[in-house]
């Protein structure tokens, strides 16, 4: 249920209701095939096998997989790089992530355009397209 997943090398994972004689529950079904194939959440919903770090990597369940001693610090890692960025283009673009699974094209199409607008009236990106040719010019001026 997690917007990115960092396991470590020794972790496994399953969908093992099955083999308790009871069905995925708090949205298993729901959320298992949309982090893994179709196919792939089948398999692991009708046979209740786990599946070790490598293969879950491989079928998109995590996006990383890390020697057990450092997941915690990957993590801080990432949540430090991802705070660094404006909440309100992060908020928005969560949502977009989140509707783009249930929506047409064209309706997210327009709810980027609108979530774009409100974007580029904000002091953060105002202040990130100053750094931004900021920099550009001090690397000209270098060159």
């Amino acid at each position: 249920m997690c917007d990115i997943r960092i396991a470590s090398e020794t972790a496994i994972f399953a969908e093992s209701f099955v083999k308790l004689g009871i069905i995925p529950g708090d949205g298993g079904a729901w959320l298992l095939q949309r982090a893994v194939s179709a196919s792939k959440a089948a398999e692991m919903t009708f046979t209740g096998d786990s599946i070790d770090a490598r293969d879950a990597l491989a079928h998109g369940l995590v996006s990383k997989v890390v020697a057990p001693e450092f997941v915690m610090q990957e993590a801080t890692t990432l949540a430090t790089r991802i705070a660094a960025n404006p909440v309100h283009a992060l908020r928005m673009a969560k949502r977009l992530l989140r509707e783009a699974s249930h929506v047409r094209l064209e309706t997210l199409l327009e709810m980027s355009a609108a979530f774009q607008a409100i974007a580029h009236f904000t002091p953060q990106h105002d202040e990130a397209i100053r750094n931004a040719f900021s920099k550009h010019s001090v690397l000209n001026n270098a060159a």
